[in-house]
């Protein structure tokens, strides 16, 4: 037997313990539980073929593919190997047993059981026959009922004594629930039932089997993928995890993990007769108020919950305040700044010259513009035609009046006047828009939005026209403060004014925003998160390419919040979530992700999040019918795998190259039942089939509020 496997991990022990009929011989529990099944015939470093009788397969209630074995020796080394049964072998005496059957079905005229017709002595020996075993590794006796796993054996004989048995209960909640390694998160490892073991659809009600349990730690930091087909149990899934990370913060308060679910049906944020309570109010599992633990937004409100908060923000910002402070003017764009990006996104595919010199302009406050009047004064003419643009593409204008005070002095004015442009075919458009700027000027200094669009639609007219007065005007305006009057920002905003066209090109933004928003959604969504918060955006509504740059504004913010505190010392009275880990749940993945052969994929926040998100805390939960769709670059940093039903042999394709999965590839593409899935965590060494629990959130008066594992279930590491 092997006793010399790698010592370069953590010694993981799970006790197995011992009944108390067989307490004085607690090392030979397996053996005297478990139902011996036959011999191993042969052996290899990957490969074991086990000879079995009819009647041992009949006692242990079945073999089913995929099913876990144990090959130890009969006495001596309490160690053992473990296998999984992979498919049907052929003993060298396979050819002399069919010919036996030949004759017995030939006997029988093939109208009776051919087996009736054989001698008792000859039936026997037919019912002799092998299953091929993949070699998964071995069970390392510590002494005591405790047990260490190595991922290999380290020696074969081709004359050997080992005995193959068919685990019992026990045994086998060994065998699944052990931990083989952990995440580097200093966190009591605690283990919470999501499933029980199944190995066949087939399976009957007396087959042994074992709890499930997950290791909700393994989910912090690391990537996570659930692929299914619709219908097949993903959403139950995802749900059942969130849960799971959630109840942490019942067994320490600091375990509070920040998790974001986008729920692309509407399904998490909403009960349904599916779940009946939805996981909206997981909160009620621990007996906690929604306040401080659940945060809902949608694009629209809802009757059913008051409190959703609405994922629209106000493209306008807020009025530049006056006097000029770089913080409050920062604060006061920030929406503004938030709604650029959305604009831009939607601009991408832009190609007329004026389209993208708009798109392209660098709206951020000037920060070095304390002292500098004019620098103030031009962003503030700057940051005016960019708001008027948007009034121009249909938005809703924000409730605050706009004001010209100290934009456009009396010389500009004047040069807009038709004596001064009397040879250019404009000096009507000229004149009224200066008579406009006169009007507001001579009241209070507010003027219209629709006035507003006048005026910088004829100021981009007349700045482009040779035959106005403003090169003359600004020659003068260079000669006495240095810099020409309308600086590249301005000129590359109001060139949308080109085409009365111009500003339709983003009139979709529509949709994302409102005027009366009070801050940007996205920075209250990493606030809560940094705070522990369960958060779930609901994507019911609204178009899809709508949602996707919503999330992928979100995911950026994210990143780039983590990735800046990742840099900051980490304070010891900072209780904000565990060490501020945060998981973000991709519901239906393949409509965010980019696809698998995207030019400059690594680049998009998905790709960055994937690859570089455990050194920033943040981990992800990716939910998907098409493997395909994920970029290899994302499944290779993949830890944690649930697999259930896929129809399409591309599709499990895809996965048959990662871990041990080639080993349940037709299980995966024939068996189509809700929540039979296979799953290999980041503490596990090998892949485990189960079937999920129903997601269920009990009413509040049957809630125990106690942790949600039993304590004698935890495996304790070295």
């Amino acid at each position: 037997m092997a006793d010399g496997a790698s010592q370069e991990n953590p010694t993981v022990l799970h006790h197995l313990e011992a009944t108390a009929g067989a307490s004085q011989l607690p090392h030979r529990v397996f053996r005297e539980r478990s139902v011996k099944v036959g011999s191993v015939h042969t052996l290899s470093y990957s490969n074991a073929t086990v000879a079995i009788y009819d009647f041992h397969r009949e006692q242990a209630g079945g073999l089913p593919k995929g099913m876990f074995l144990i090959a130890a020796k009969e006495i001596g080394d309490e160690s053992f190997i473990l296998l999984r049964v992979q498919k049907e072998a052929r003993l060298p005496n396979a050819a002399a047993n069919d010919e036996l059957r030949q004759q017995g079905i030939e006997s029988s005229g093939n109208t009776t059981p051919w087996a009736g017709e054989l001698d008792e002595w000859v039936r026997e020996k037919v019912s002799l026959h092998a299953v091929e075993c993949s070699v998964l590794g071995t069970f390392i006796d510590l002494s005591g009922g405790a047990y260490r796993y190595a991922e290999d054996i380290d020696n074969y004989y081709a004359v050997n004594e080992l005995m193959v048995w068919k685990p019992d209960e026990r045994t086998l909640d060994l065998i699944v629930n052990h931990r083989h390694r952990a995440n580097d998160i200093p966190m009591q490892q605690t283990l919470k039932r999501i499933g029980q073991t199944r190995f066949a659809a087939a399976e009957r009600d007396s087959a042994i089997v074992s709890d499930f349990r997950l290791n909700p730690t393994d989910i912090l930091k690391r990537r996570t993928v659930y692929l299914g087909m619709s219908r097949s149990g993903k959403s139950n899934g995802l749900k059942i995890v969130a849960e799971s990370i959630y109840r942490l913060r019942a067994i320490d308060p600091e375990y509070r993990i920040g998790q974001l679910i986008f729920d692309p049906s509407g399904e998490y944020a909403q009960d349904n007769p599916q779940d009946g309570k939805a996981l909206h109010k997981v909160h009620e599992v621990i007996g906690c108020e929604r306040t401080g633990e659940v945060e809902t937004y949608g694009l629209l409100p809802v009757p059913w919950d008051k409190d959703r908060k609405i994922t629209k923000i106000n493209f306008f910002g807020e009025a530049i305040p006056k006097p000029w402070k770089t913080e409050e003017v920062e604060s006061a764009m920030a929406q503004l700044v938030a709604g650029r990006e959305i604009i831009k996104n939607i601009m991408i595919s832009e190609t007329a010259r004026y389209t993208t010199a708009f798109r392209d302009a660098d709206l951020a406050t000037p920060t070095n513009a304390e002292s500098d009047h004019g620098l103030q004064t031009r962003y503030r003419r700057t940051i005016l035609a960019y708001q008027t643009s948007l009034f121009a593409a249909g938005l809703k204008p924000p409730v605050w009046s706009p004001s010209i005070s100290g934009l456009f002095g009396k010389e500009f004015v004047e040069a807009m006047r038709t004596q001064n442009n009397s040879q250019s075919e404009h000096k009507s458009e000229y004149h009224s828009a200066a008579t406009i700027i006169d009007n507001a000027k001579s009241g209070n200094q507010s003027i219209t939005w629709d006035h507003l669009v006048i005026v910088f639609s004829a100021i981009n007219t007349f700045i482009g026209d040779r035959r106005s007065g403003y090169e003359k005007f600004n020659e003068d305006y260079i000669s006495s403060h240095g810099d020409a009057w309308a600086d590249p920002k301005f000129r590359a905003i109001i060139r949308i004014f080109e085409s009365t066209n111009g500003p339709r090109v983003f009139s979709r933004a529509q949709q994302q925003h409102s005027s009366s928003t009070p801050d940007d959604f996205a920075e209250s969504i990493v606030a809560a998160l940094r705070k522990g918060k369960l958060v779930i955006i609901d994507q019911s509504s609204g178009e899809p390419d709508q949602n996707a740059e919503a999330a992928e504004r979100i995911m950026w913010r994210i990143f780039r919040t983590q990735q800046d505190l990742f840099k900051i010392p980490r304070q010891a009275e900072e209780t904000e979530g565990a060490e501020g880990h945060i998981i973000v749940y991709l519901e239906e993945a393949h409509n965010l992700l980019p696809r698998a052969n995207v030019a400059d994929k690594l680049n998009t926040v998905w790709a960055r999040s994937a690859k570089e998100g455990s050194k920033y805390n943040i981990g992800m939960v990716l939910a998907t019918q098409a493997p395909s769709s994920i970029m290899p670059e994302i499944l290779s940093e993949t830890d944690n795998w649930i697999l259930a039903y896929l129809n399409s042999e591309n599709e499990r394709r895809v996965i048959s190259g990662y871990m041990d999965f080639a080993d349940f590839l037709e299980q995966i593409g024939k068996v189509s039942e809700q929540g039979f899935v296979r799953i290999r965590t980041l503490s596990q060494a090998y892949t485990v089939p189960v079937q999920l629990d129903k997601f269920k959130i009990a009413d509040t008066e049957a809630l125990d509020n106690k942790p949600p594992s039993d304590p004698s279930v935890v495996d304790s590491a070295e």
